[in-house]
């Protein structure tokens, strides 16, 4: 039996992801978060962008392009916005420990519902976390040894 779905041209979808992973990166987005937006492993996107950056290296005799103005500000700013949320996480587990909610008078399922909360929270957190060890890989050793 035929199919009717048009067959996909390997070198045209890599070239299409790529171009996608360029713009991404120019843009200052983390590999991670690349990998999620596309919807391919991490170390899919870390090939990818050695492939860029070997395909856009220039020759030493040649000009090299001025750094985009933007980007200093933009990862001062982006800086700025991971720390303030880190600071907003860490006021906000230090409420709910304050607050004992395990230790409050509430229907089952109201702290069914907070459980579970708690448990996606920490787990989305931890995934962060866990991003950690791909960008500075001696966190998870130092943290060990």
């Amino acid at each position: 039996m035929a199919t009717t779905e048009p067959i996909r041209n390997t070198a045209t979808t890599v070239a299409a992801r790529r171009a996608r992973v360029a713009q991404l990166l120019r843009d200052n987005v983390q590999q991670a978060d690349i990998a999620r937006r596309l919807n391919v492993s991490k170390h899919v996107v870390w090939r990818d962008a050695q492939a860029i950056e070997r395909d856009t290296a220039q020759r030493p005799d040649q000009p090299q392009p001025a750094p985009p103005r933007h980007s200093r500000d933009a990862l001062a700013r982006r800086a700025e916005e991971a720390r303030d949320a880190m600071r907003d996480v860490s006021d906000a587990v230090a409420a709910v420990v304050a607050a004992r909610p395990s230790h409050v008078a509430v229907t089952t399922a109201t702290a069914h519902a907070w459980a579970r909360q708690l448990r996606d929270h920490a787990a989305v957190l931890a995934r962060i976390a866990d991003d950690f060890t791909e960008y500075y890989p001696a966190t998870a050793t130092s943290e060990r040894g």
